[in-house]
């Protein structure tokens, strides 16, 4: 009422006749009127920006409670065999290879399958992560001693084999005092990780569109001491929607 009266009173002292009074006091109302609506709708709208802000929070808890449940059930399925952490939005399993593999070998040992049989059981229950297995070994070179050949041992074989008429043709591969499975720590990597990727497949029931398995060889190492380089990394992603084309 103030504001119409100051308004009034402006008007007047410009020249405006009395009869304008009952026009110019109806516009200030109206503007009256537009202001308050406009100051309710920046209180709603102050109050929707709150409540949005409190959602995204709720959800950001949200989000970081179940990675923590994740990492837990992860965590408590691997055990003293491997560790997990998240970071960048994935979770990670790194596991021993110790555990999973012999030396040089990509054959899984019995407590290696226990390991994995609890990993699965735990992986299979969340549908929404990708599982990209990644194969990490040291830098030493692979090989295994070969069996020395009887004929170096007993003389009496060296003795025949000199008076052999046709004397056998030699082998390249006999020759050498080693044998190479693998041919370098690529090719080890990769089938470490393909026999992980079987196994979650076969014996876990994993759906088979959310496994990968990746090779990295001795090229990612994170550790000067060489038994932490060779790991297993099972590493969950969001999964990807795959759409056909």
């Amino acid at each position: 009422m103030r504001t119409a009266v100051a308004a009034l009173l402006v008007l007047v002292a410009c020249g405006a006749k009395p009869a304008d009074a009952p026009k110019v006091e109806d516009r200030i109302k109206t503007l009256e009127g537009e202001l308050q609506k406009a100051k309710d709708d920046l209180v709603k709208a102050n109050a929707a920006t709150e409540d949005l802000r409190k959602s995204e929070a709720e959800l950001i808890k949200t989000k970081a409670d179940e990675a923590n449940a994740l990492q837990a059930k992860l965590a408590a399925a691997v055990g003293q065999n491997g560790e997990v952490t998240t970071a960048d939005g994935a979770v990670k399993l790194e596991l021993v290879d110790q555990i999973l593999f012999p030396s040089g070998e990509a054959d899984l040992t019995p407590s290696g399958k226990d390991v994995l049989a609890k990993v699965g059981a735990a992986l299979k229950e969340i549908g929404d992560k990708q599982i990209w297995v990644q194969g990490h070994t040291d830098d030493q070179p692979i090989f295994s001693k070969k069996p020395t050949p009887p004929t170096a041992l007993d003389p009496k074989a060296k003795l025949a084999a000199a008076k052999a008429k046709k004397p056998a043709k030699p082998d390249p591969l006999k020759a050498n005092d080693a044998v190479l499975p693998f041919v370098t720590n690529w090719e080890l990597s990769a089938a470490r990780s393909l026999t992980v990727v079987h196994y979650l497949q076969d014996d876990a029931k994993i759906e088979p569109t959310r496994l990968a398995a990746v090779a990295f060889g001795q090229y990612r190492p994170v550790s000067k001491s060489r038994s932490k380089n060779r790991r297993i990394e099972i590493v969950l992603y969001p999964r990807a929607k795959i759409a056909p084309r």
